[in-house]
């Protein structure tokens, strides 16, 4: 059959392309969805796998974090599919269409129960990248109970928002509202807290690279910050659809409408990415930092805690135990420091 104008709806074009942008929403955020559920079986198997007991214990809570982070998106999603489902077929007839349903009825039960699960998902979200900033900054110079000042202080102001925003939208939409409206405050807080950890995180990963390069050669440190690694750990896929949404939310357009239905489903990705890297023992861990040299002024005794076989064999980083497939006579070479087979430890 072909297309007739005339079965378009009775509706303005900024309804219909409203309607149209909430629909496509809800398509992205079922795909982003499927990305979840592999991402967190893949994360459950590393997790569970692990034989040894008392390593088990250690990986236990995030296997219950992600299990619950999850079930969170797994709700979302569900009361997303159901209410959806009410606008454009069970009550299709309502006035002024599916636009005008999701505005009036955004309060109902189903969708509380989505707005629930989007905010716990995005407290939960907020909560792993302040913990992953605390395990990247823990040796720094400052005291790590100064460090996490800011970043503590932001979180709670969030959770707080956050309730503010359930409170607004079990009576209203999150878009018009008699009183203070909490959608723009409470996510431009989360957003500043994942933009302010990004920067945060990226700094401290390029400047670990930079003294392990200047040390060992730029084949060392990429396993930890690479560009990938700088991404996920600082759950940078996040912030980028929460800044595109809150722009687009901020100047009224309806494409908000896109990456509102989707964002806890990003949220939660991200979340997961950095969980999974963790499981494959990829995550930066608090004694990382003990692996690489902390100034560049520090060379020769780096050099000092590498333990030397005869020529021709690899050598071992003390600190670490990292083998690294190097002769001695390849060290003689690149370090300004002369080194012998039997150099001290």
């Amino acid at each position: 059959m072909s297309s007739n104008s005339s079965w378009v709806p009775n509706e303005d074009p900024q309804t219909l392309f409203s309607e149209r942008s909430w629909l496509q929403g809800v398509v992205i955020s079922a795909v982003a969805y499927g990305i979840t559920v592999a991402l967190y079986f893949l994360s459950f198997y590393l997790l569970v796998r692990e034989k040894n007991r008392v390593e088990f214990k250690k990986r236990l809570p995030l296997l219950i974090y992600i299990t619950i982070s999850f079930l969170l998106g797994t709700l979302f999603m569900c009361a997303l599919a159901a209410f959806t489902q009410m606008a454009f077929i069970d009550d299709r007839n309502y006035p002024g269409g599916p636009n005008a349903y999701e505005n009036n009825e955004f309060s109902i039960p189903v969708d509380n129960s989505g707005n629930a699960a989007f905010v716990l998902s995005n407290w939960l979200s907020d909560a792993l990248v302040v913990w992953r900033f605390k395990v990247i900054y823990q040796r720094c110079r400052v005291p790590i109970w100064i460090v996490m000042i800011l970043p503590c202080l932001m979180l709670a102001g969030s959770v707080a928002l956050g309730i503010g925003f359930l409170i607004q939208v079990s009576t209203t939409n999150p878009y018009v509202t008699n009183g203070v409206n909490f959608t723009l405050p409470y996510l431009s807080l989360s957003l500043a807290l994942n933009i302010l950890l990004t920067i945060a995180i990226v700094l401290r990963l390029l400047t670990f690279r930079y003294r392990t390069v200047a040390v060992l050669g730029p084949k060392y440190g990429t396993h930890y910050t690479s560009i990938a690694a700088m991404i996920i750990e600082s759950a940078a896929l996040y912030s980028a659809v929460s800044v595109t949404f809150l722009v687009l939310f901020g100047i009224g357009n309806a494409v908000s409408q896109v990456f509102l239905q989707s964002l806890n489903q990003f949220q939660t990705i991200a979340t997961l990415l950095i969980v999974f890297r963790v499981a494959q023992g990829k995550g930066w861990t608090e004694e990382t930092a003990t692996y690489v040299m902390t100034s560049r002024r520090s060379e020769s005794s780096e050099f000092g805690k590498m333990r030397f076989a005869s020529p021709g064999a690899s050598l071992t980083l003390a600190s670490s135990g990292e083998v690294v497939k190097h002769t001695s006579v390849d060290y003689q070479e690149r370090s300004p420091i002369p080194i012998s087979n039997n150099f001290p430890v």
